[in-house]
Protein backbone atom coordinates (compact mmCIF):
# COMPACT_ATOMS: atom_id res chain seq x y z
CA UNK A 1 0.00 0.00 0.00
CA UNK A 2 2.07 2.70 -1.11
CA UNK A 3 1.76 6.57 -2.25
CA UNK A 4 0.21 6.30 -5.74
CA UNK A 5 -2.05 3.27 -5.56
CA UNK A 6 -5.62 3.52 -4.59
CA UNK A 7 -7.76 2.33 -1.54
CA UNK A 8 -11.66 3.01 -1.53
CA UNK A 9 -11.42 4.14 -4.96
CA UNK A 10 -9.29 7.12 -4.33
CA UNK A 11 -5.51 7.85 -4.76
CA UNK A 12 -2.88 7.15 -1.53
CA UNK A 13 -1.39 10.32 -1.32
CA UNK A 14 0.69 9.87 1.60
CA UNK A 15 1.77 6.97 4.02
CA UNK A 16 2.20 7.46 7.66
CA UNK A 17 5.12 5.31 9.00
CA UNK A 18 3.49 1.92 10.20
CA UNK A 19 2.23 1.80 14.07
CA UNK A 20 2.28 -2.80 14.27
CA UNK A 21 -0.13 -4.26 12.02
CA UNK A 22 -1.39 -0.72 11.46
CA UNK A 23 -1.21 1.59 8.37
CA UNK A 24 -2.58 4.95 8.45
CA UNK A 25 -3.04 6.72 5.07
CA UNK A 26 -4.23 9.82 3.72
CA UNK A 27 -6.28 9.61 0.68
CA UNK A 28 -6.72 12.81 -2.16
CA UNK A 29 -10.19 12.49 -1.52
CA UNK A 30 -12.80 11.35 1.66
CA UNK A 31 -14.30 8.29 0.85
CA UNK A 32 -16.84 6.04 2.56
CA UNK A 33 -16.59 3.09 4.34
CA UNK A 34 -17.05 1.21 7.53
CA UNK A 35 -15.18 1.38 10.72
CA UNK A 36 -13.95 -2.59 11.64
CA UNK A 37 -14.21 -1.50 15.19
CA UNK A 38 -17.19 1.12 15.92
CA UNK A 39 -19.05 -0.29 12.88
CA UNK A 40 -19.88 3.35 12.31
CA UNK A 41 -20.14 4.39 8.34
CA UNK A 42 -17.49 7.42 8.43
CA UNK A 43 -16.72 9.31 5.32
CA UNK A 44 -12.59 10.50 5.51
CA UNK A 45 -9.29 11.29 3.71
CA UNK A 46 -7.39 9.47 6.60
CA UNK A 47 -8.03 5.55 6.61
CA UNK A 48 -6.05 2.78 8.85
CA UNK A 49 -5.56 -0.37 7.49
CA UNK A 50 -4.91 -3.95 9.06
CA UNK A 51 -5.19 -7.12 6.57
CA UNK A 52 -8.93 -6.52 5.11
CA UNK A 53 -10.21 -4.19 7.84
CA UNK A 54 -10.43 -0.49 7.89
CA UNK A 55 -10.62 1.76 10.86
CA UNK A 56 -11.56 5.33 11.43
CA UNK A 57 -9.24 8.22 12.79
CA UNK A 58 -10.70 7.96 16.23
CA UNK A 59 -10.46 4.13 16.30
CA UNK A 60 -6.82 4.29 15.15
CA UNK A 61 -6.16 6.46 17.85
CA UNK A 62 -8.10 4.92 20.58
CA UNK A 63 -6.41 1.75 19.98
CA UNK A 64 -2.69 2.99 19.21
CA UNK A 65 -2.77 4.41 22.81
CA UNK A 66 -4.54 1.68 24.45
CA UNK A 67 -1.21 -0.58 23.17
CA UNK A 68 1.24 1.89 23.94
CA UNK A 69 2.98 2.86 27.10
CA UNK A 70 -0.08 3.90 28.28
CA UNK A 71 -0.57 2.90 31.73
CA UNK A 72 0.92 6.07 33.23
CA UNK A 73 -0.53 9.34 32.64
CA UNK A 74 1.40 11.39 30.32
CA UNK A 75 2.87 14.58 31.31
CA UNK A 76 -0.30 16.80 29.87
CA UNK A 77 -2.76 14.93 32.28
CA UNK A 78 -0.33 15.13 35.07
CA UNK A 79 1.01 18.82 34.40
CA UNK A 80 4.95 17.29 34.12
CA UNK A 81 6.96 19.29 31.66
CA UNK A 82 7.98 17.10 28.59
CA UNK A 83 10.51 16.60 26.01
CA UNK A 84 9.20 18.81 23.22
CA UNK A 85 8.84 16.53 19.81
CA UNK A 86 10.64 17.43 17.30
CA UNK A 87 9.79 20.77 15.21
CA UNK A 88 9.59 18.64 12.31
CA UNK A 89 7.71 16.08 13.54
CA UNK A 90 4.98 18.62 14.78
CA UNK A 91 5.07 20.74 11.20
CA UNK A 92 3.39 17.74 9.75
CA UNK A 93 0.92 16.48 12.05
CA UNK A 94 -2.39 14.42 11.42
CA UNK A 95 -5.61 15.65 11.96
CA UNK A 96 -9.44 13.79 11.33
CA UNK A 97 -10.82 15.43 9.39
CA UNK A 98 -14.48 16.41 9.95
CA UNK A 99 -18.12 14.76 8.58
CA UNK A 100 -17.60 14.88 4.43
CA UNK A 101 -21.25 15.99 3.46
CA UNK A 102 -21.91 12.28 2.51
CA UNK A 103 -25.67 10.95 3.75
CA UNK A 104 -25.85 9.24 7.51
CA UNK A 105 -29.10 7.70 9.52
CA UNK A 106 -30.58 6.76 6.18
CA UNK A 107 -33.64 4.77 6.83
CA UNK A 108 -35.47 3.15 3.77
CA UNK A 109 -39.11 1.82 4.60
CA UNK A 110 -39.76 0.49 0.98
CA UNK A 111 -42.33 3.14 1.07
CA UNK A 112 -39.95 6.33 1.28
CA UNK A 113 -36.03 6.79 1.72
CA UNK A 114 -35.12 9.12 4.59
CA UNK A 115 -31.08 10.52 5.16
CA UNK A 116 -29.30 13.23 6.81
CA UNK A 117 -26.17 15.46 5.88
CA UNK A 118 -24.69 18.88 6.51
CA UNK A 119 -24.20 21.40 3.70
CA UNK A 120 -20.36 21.27 2.66
CA UNK A 121 -19.39 24.50 0.80
CA UNK A 122 -18.89 22.43 -2.61
CA UNK A 123 -22.76 21.39 -2.29
CA UNK A 124 -23.66 25.49 -2.23
CA UNK A 125 -20.65 26.17 -5.15
CA UNK A 126 -22.21 23.45 -7.64
CA UNK A 127 -25.65 23.26 -6.81
CA UNK A 128 -25.12 19.49 -5.85
CA UNK A 129 -26.74 17.69 -2.90
CA UNK A 130 -25.77 14.02 -1.65
CA UNK A 131 -27.86 11.36 -1.86
CA UNK A 132 -27.98 7.70 -0.39
CA UNK A 133 -27.22 4.32 -2.81
CA UNK A 134 -30.93 3.28 -1.64
CA UNK A 135 -32.31 6.29 -3.09
CA UNK A 136 -29.83 6.50 -6.44
CA UNK A 137 -30.62 2.56 -6.79
CA UNK A 138 -34.78 3.33 -7.13
CA UNK A 139 -35.19 6.74 -8.55
CA UNK A 140 -35.92 7.05 -12.20
CA UNK A 141 -34.27 9.04 -14.75
CA UNK A 142 -36.41 11.79 -15.24
CA UNK A 143 -36.15 15.02 -13.11
CA UNK A 144 -37.32 15.64 -9.64
CA UNK A 145 -38.89 18.19 -7.77
CA UNK A 146 -37.62 19.31 -4.52
CA UNK A 147 -39.67 21.24 -1.56
CA UNK A 148 -37.25 23.07 1.14
CA UNK A 149 -39.01 23.68 4.03
CA UNK A 150 -38.53 25.59 7.29
CA UNK A 151 -39.46 22.36 9.76
CA UNK A 152 -39.99 22.64 13.25
CA UNK A 153 -43.19 23.50 15.61
CA UNK A 154 -44.66 24.87 12.52
CA UNK A 155 -43.63 23.88 8.63
CA UNK A 156 -43.33 26.82 6.45
CA UNK A 157 -42.68 26.11 2.76
CA UNK A 158 -39.54 28.25 1.74
CA UNK A 159 -38.92 27.18 -1.63
CA UNK A 160 -40.13 24.51 -4.57
CA UNK A 161 -37.41 23.62 -7.59
CA UNK A 162 -38.25 21.36 -10.80
CA UNK A 163 -35.55 19.93 -12.86
CA UNK A 164 -33.49 17.97 -10.55
CA UNK A 165 -31.53 15.44 -11.64
CA UNK A 166 -29.43 12.67 -10.32
CA UNK A 167 -26.02 12.34 -11.65
CA UNK A 168 -24.62 8.54 -11.14
CA UNK A 169 -20.85 9.50 -12.74
CA UNK A 170 -19.25 9.19 -9.15
CA UNK A 171 -18.39 7.08 -6.31
CA UNK A 172 -21.18 8.66 -4.11
CA UNK A 173 -24.72 9.66 -5.99
CA UNK A 174 -25.42 13.28 -6.54
CA UNK A 175 -28.35 15.15 -7.41
CA UNK A 176 -27.75 18.57 -9.73
CA UNK A 177 -29.08 21.24 -10.92
CA UNK A 178 -30.19 22.87 -6.93
CA UNK A 179 -30.33 26.41 -5.66
CA UNK A 180 -29.72 26.92 -2.40
CA UNK A 181 -31.45 29.31 -0.50
CA UNK A 182 -29.30 32.38 0.56
CA UNK A 183 -29.45 31.97 4.58
CA UNK A 184 -27.92 28.37 4.12
CA UNK A 185 -24.27 28.29 5.30
CA UNK A 186 -21.82 25.32 5.03
CA UNK A 187 -22.64 23.36 7.96
CA UNK A 188 -26.15 23.44 8.04
CA UNK A 189 -27.96 20.30 8.97
CA UNK A 190 -31.25 18.78 6.65
CA UNK A 191 -33.17 15.81 6.81
CA UNK A 192 -34.28 14.55 3.48
CA UNK A 193 -37.34 12.34 2.92
CA UNK A 194 -37.99 10.99 -0.87
CA UNK A 195 -41.56 9.40 -0.74
CA UNK A 196 -41.17 6.75 -3.78
CA UNK A 197 -41.90 8.44 -7.08
CA UNK A 198 -43.16 11.74 -5.53
CA UNK A 199 -41.30 15.11 -4.40
CA UNK A 200 -38.40 14.99 -2.57
CA UNK A 201 -38.50 17.39 0.51
CA UNK A 202 -35.36 19.02 2.52
CA UNK A 203 -36.39 20.47 5.42
CA UNK A 204 -34.06 23.05 7.80
CA UNK A 205 -34.27 23.09 11.68
CA UNK A 206 -34.11 26.77 12.90
CA UNK A 207 -32.20 27.92 15.89
CA UNK A 208 -34.28 29.18 18.83
CA UNK A 209 -33.14 32.64 17.46
CA UNK A 210 -30.50 33.36 15.04
CA UNK A 211 -27.01 33.65 16.31
CA UNK A 212 -23.81 35.64 14.99
CA UNK A 213 -21.33 32.90 14.76
CA UNK A 214 -17.38 34.46 13.82
CA UNK A 215 -19.10 37.34 11.98
CA UNK A 216 -21.85 35.05 10.12
CA UNK A 217 -25.37 35.63 10.57
CA UNK A 218 -26.34 31.81 11.42
CA UNK A 219 -30.71 30.90 11.21
CA UNK A 220 -30.61 27.19 11.29
CA UNK A 221 -28.58 24.20 13.30
CA UNK A 222 -25.45 23.23 12.17
CA UNK A 223 -22.13 21.29 12.53
CA UNK A 224 -19.47 23.99 14.30
CA UNK A 225 -16.63 21.90 12.75
CA UNK A 226 -17.94 22.12 8.90
CA UNK A 227 -18.58 25.87 9.79
CA UNK A 228 -14.81 27.00 11.03
CA UNK A 229 -13.52 24.60 7.96
CA UNK A 230 -15.81 25.75 5.12
CA UNK A 231 -16.47 29.73 5.98
CA UNK A 232 -11.91 30.11 6.45
CA UNK A 233 -11.70 31.72 3.25
CA UNK A 234 -14.88 34.16 3.35
CA UNK A 235 -13.98 36.21 6.62
CA UNK A 236 -12.24 39.27 5.98
CA UNK A 237 -9.32 40.44 8.04
CA UNK A 238 -7.25 43.82 8.17
CA UNK A 239 -3.87 42.59 7.93
CA UNK A 240 -3.15 39.35 5.08
CA UNK A 241 -0.63 37.79 6.67
CA UNK A 242 -2.81 37.19 9.21
CA UNK A 243 -5.56 36.55 7.41
CA UNK A 244 -3.87 33.89 5.55
CA UNK A 245 -2.07 32.46 8.86
CA UNK A 246 -6.12 32.34 9.91
CA UNK A 247 -7.26 30.89 6.58
CA UNK A 248 -4.81 27.79 6.85
CA UNK A 249 -5.32 27.42 10.80
CA UNK A 250 -9.17 26.70 10.03
CA UNK A 251 -8.68 24.79 6.92
CA UNK A 252 -5.79 22.81 8.44
CA UNK A 253 -6.31 22.60 12.10
CA UNK A 254 -7.30 19.60 14.59
CA UNK A 255 -11.34 20.32 14.94
CA UNK A 256 -13.18 19.86 18.54
CA UNK A 257 -17.41 19.71 18.54
CA UNK A 258 -17.22 23.68 19.28
CA UNK A 259 -15.59 24.52 15.93
CA UNK A 260 -12.33 25.35 17.94
CA UNK A 261 -9.37 24.55 15.34
CA UNK A 262 -5.84 23.99 16.57
CA UNK A 263 -2.25 23.59 15.28
CA UNK A 264 1.23 23.53 16.38
CA UNK A 265 2.70 26.46 15.73
CA UNK A 266 5.34 24.52 13.63
CA UNK A 267 2.69 23.38 11.08
CA UNK A 268 1.06 26.53 10.94
CA UNK A 269 4.32 28.08 10.09
CA UNK A 270 5.06 25.57 7.34
CA UNK A 271 1.35 25.23 6.19
CA UNK A 272 1.22 28.84 5.81
CA UNK A 273 4.13 28.79 3.49
CA UNK A 274 3.43 26.49 1.50
CA UNK A 275 -0.34 28.28 0.42
CA UNK A 276 1.18 31.40 0.45
CA UNK A 277 2.41 31.24 -3.45
CA UNK A 278 3.45 33.15 -5.33
CA UNK A 279 3.96 36.23 -3.40
CA UNK A 280 4.85 34.16 0.14
CA UNK A 281 5.41 35.87 3.37
CA UNK A 282 8.61 35.15 4.59
CA UNK A 283 8.75 32.85 8.23
CA UNK A 284 9.76 36.08 10.35
CA UNK A 285 6.26 37.78 9.08
CA UNK A 286 3.99 35.04 9.76
CA UNK A 287 5.49 34.55 13.53
CA UNK A 288 5.06 37.97 13.74
CA UNK A 289 1.35 37.65 12.59
CA UNK A 290 0.63 35.09 14.94
CA UNK A 291 1.86 36.89 17.88
CA UNK A 292 -0.68 40.26 16.82
CA UNK A 293 -3.05 37.60 16.79
CA UNK A 294 -2.11 36.05 20.10
CA UNK A 295 -1.78 39.70 21.31
CA UNK A 296 -5.50 40.84 20.64
CA UNK A 297 -6.89 37.58 21.78
CA UNK A 298 -8.07 36.44 18.10
CA UNK A 299 -5.86 33.08 18.75
CA UNK A 300 -5.31 31.55 22.19
CA UNK A 301 -2.75 28.79 23.39
CA UNK A 302 -4.34 25.28 24.50
CA UNK A 303 -2.33 22.09 25.42
CA UNK A 304 -3.06 19.22 23.17
CA UNK A 305 -1.26 15.66 22.79
CA UNK A 306 0.36 13.84 19.91
CA UNK A 307 0.40 9.85 19.57
CA UNK A 308 3.25 7.83 18.69
CA UNK A 309 1.58 7.88 15.11
CA UNK A 310 1.80 11.35 14.74
CA UNK A 311 -1.83 12.15 15.51
CA UNK A 312 -3.06 15.66 17.00
CA UNK A 313 -5.63 15.22 20.16
CA UNK A 314 -7.35 17.70 22.03
CA UNK A 315 -7.74 17.94 24.96
CA UNK A 316 -4.61 15.64 25.66
CA UNK A 317 -4.90 11.98 26.14
CA UNK A 318 -3.41 9.95 28.59
CA UNK A 319 -0.26 8.08 27.63
CA UNK A 320 0.59 10.85 24.86
CA UNK A 321 3.36 13.39 24.71
CA UNK A 322 2.32 16.86 25.42
CA UNK A 323 2.33 19.90 22.83
CA UNK A 324 1.37 23.44 22.96
CA UNK A 325 -1.19 24.30 20.34
CA UNK A 326 -2.57 27.40 18.44
CA UNK A 327 -6.29 28.13 19.03
CA UNK A 328 -8.57 29.71 16.96
CA UNK A 329 -12.47 29.77 18.66
CA UNK A 330 -15.19 31.22 16.62
CA UNK A 331 -16.87 33.72 18.25
CA UNK A 332 -20.62 33.14 19.39
CA UNK A 333 -23.23 35.69 20.30
CA UNK A 334 -26.78 36.26 19.60
CA UNK A 335 -27.96 38.20 16.58
CA UNK A 336 -29.84 41.29 17.39
CA UNK A 337 -31.62 44.03 14.87
CA UNK A 338 -28.56 45.45 13.14
CA UNK A 339 -27.18 41.99 12.53
CA UNK A 340 -30.24 40.65 10.95
CA UNK A 341 -30.76 43.97 8.83
CA UNK A 342 -27.46 43.88 7.46
CA UNK A 343 -27.24 40.34 6.69
CA UNK A 344 -30.69 40.70 4.92
CA UNK A 345 -29.28 43.78 3.04
CA UNK A 346 -25.57 42.24 2.00
CA UNK A 347 -25.89 39.03 2.78
CA UNK A 348 -23.17 39.39 5.64
CA UNK A 349 -22.65 40.99 8.99
CA UNK A 350 -20.68 43.80 8.17
CA UNK A 351 -16.58 44.22 8.36
CA UNK A 352 -14.11 46.10 9.67
CA UNK A 353 -13.15 49.44 9.05
CA UNK A 354 -10.05 50.70 7.46
CA UNK A 355 -8.42 48.53 4.60
CA UNK A 356 -10.84 45.42 4.29
CA UNK A 357 -9.57 41.88 2.96
CA UNK A 358 -11.27 40.32 -0.50
CA UNK A 359 -14.84 38.52 0.92
CA UNK A 360 -17.87 37.63 -0.87
CA UNK A 361 -21.00 39.03 -0.46
CA UNK A 362 -24.03 37.23 -0.68
CA UNK A 363 -26.67 38.59 -3.94
CA UNK A 364 -28.39 35.56 -4.78
CA UNK A 365 -31.42 36.73 -2.61
CA UNK A 366 -31.87 40.10 -4.61
CA UNK A 367 -32.40 38.07 -7.79
CA UNK A 368 -28.75 39.13 -9.08
CA UNK A 369 -25.51 37.82 -10.75
CA UNK A 370 -21.80 38.10 -10.51
CA UNK A 371 -20.40 40.06 -12.77
CA UNK A 372 -17.76 38.64 -15.41
CA UNK A 373 -15.33 40.98 -13.49
CA UNK A 374 -16.27 40.42 -10.26
CA UNK A 375 -15.81 36.42 -11.30
CA UNK A 376 -12.52 37.34 -12.48
CA UNK A 377 -11.49 39.05 -9.41
CA UNK A 378 -12.42 35.97 -7.11
CA UNK A 379 -10.76 33.51 -9.50
CA UNK A 380 -7.67 35.39 -9.41
CA UNK A 381 -7.44 36.18 -5.95
CA UNK A 382 -8.43 32.95 -4.55
CA UNK A 383 -5.26 31.39 -6.79
CA UNK A 384 -2.93 34.47 -5.33
CA UNK A 385 -3.60 33.70 -1.95
CA UNK A 386 -3.29 29.55 -2.31
CA UNK A 387 -6.33 28.29 -1.39
CA UNK A 388 -7.15 24.85 -1.53
CA UNK A 389 -10.82 23.83 -3.42
CA UNK A 390 -12.41 25.34 -6.69
CA UNK A 391 -11.32 28.97 -7.44
CA UNK A 392 -14.29 29.65 -8.77
CA UNK A 393 -17.41 32.37 -7.76
CA UNK A 394 -19.64 30.29 -5.25
CA UNK A 395 -22.95 30.12 -6.78
CA UNK A 396 -25.44 33.11 -5.20
CA UNK A 397 -22.48 35.80 -3.85
CA UNK A 398 -20.38 38.49 -5.71
CA UNK A 399 -17.06 39.43 -4.85
CA UNK A 400 -15.50 42.75 -3.70
CA UNK A 401 -12.08 43.20 -3.56
CA UNK A 402 -9.82 44.33 -1.62
CA UNK A 403 -10.42 48.39 -0.60
CA UNK A 404 -10.25 51.28 1.87
CA UNK A 405 -13.07 52.04 3.66
CA UNK A 406 -13.97 55.31 5.70
CA UNK A 407 -11.41 57.46 4.61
Amino acid sequence: MNVGGTLLGEKITKRYPRWGDLQLVRLAAAASFTCSRCTQTKSARLVAVRGNALFCNGCYGSMEAAKGPGETPSSAALGVESSAPEAEELARIVVEEPDGGLPHSVLNTGLSVEWKFHVRAEHLVHGTCPVPTEMADRASQTSLDVTFIRARYRIRVLDMQQGIRLRRDRAHPLLTGLSWQPSILPGTRVSARWDLWKKLRFAYTPLDGPVVVAGTVVRYAYDPRIMTRDLAAFDARVDRVEELALITLRELGYLDEQGRALLPDEALVRNTLERGQPDRPSTKKIRAAIGRLLSREVLTREQGSLSKGGMLHYPARRGERAVQLLCYAPTLRVADREDLRTADEHGTCSASAHRVAGHLMRIGHLGKEASAEARASYRHDHQRAGLAGTHELPRGYTYVREHERGI
